[in-house]
């Protein structure tokens, strides 16, 4: 009977506990804001080198950094700040894109990783690849 009275002890204060840890939840930090997380650059001949640069803001109440950065292909370069945007600050995140060896339709994905509410960022880029 004891050992049931000391379960049910536990297992209230576990309860408990947990409540407790879900108001931390509201922690105030860093967000970044995309203001497109995608952009189609039409066609474009091969061989061509165009870039297009993400705007984005961080609207959150602490600074924010974008830690990695992965590209799925060779083919892409990226810029971006390698400081800390501060709250309310803007900054961007540009993608150059480079046509040659590449035809017909092309999509490329960039992902960011920050220390921000959201984490990961996707970015694409696309465009029809003409001789």
């Amino acid at each position: 009977m004891r050992a049931v009275l000391l379960f049910l002890g536990v297992a209230a204060f576990g309860c408990t506990s947990s409540q407790h840890g879900s108001d931390n939840s509201s922690t105030v930090g860093g967000k970044l804001k995309f203001e497109e997380q995608s952009y189609n650059f039409g066609s474009l001949k091969h061989g061509d080198v165009v870039g297009h640069r993400f705007k984005f803001y961080n609207e959150g109440e602490a600074p924010a950094t974008i830690h990695t950065v992965d590209k799925a292909c060779g083919c892409t370069d990226v810029i971006y700040p390698k400081k800390p945007i501060s709250a309310n600050d803007t900054a961007f995140v540009e993608i150059v894109f480079d046509t040659k060896g590449w035809y017909g339709r092309q999509v490329k994905r960039v992902v960011l990783t920050a220390n921000d509410s959201v984490k990961v960022h996707e970015l694409l880029i696309w465009a029809e690849i003409e001789e």
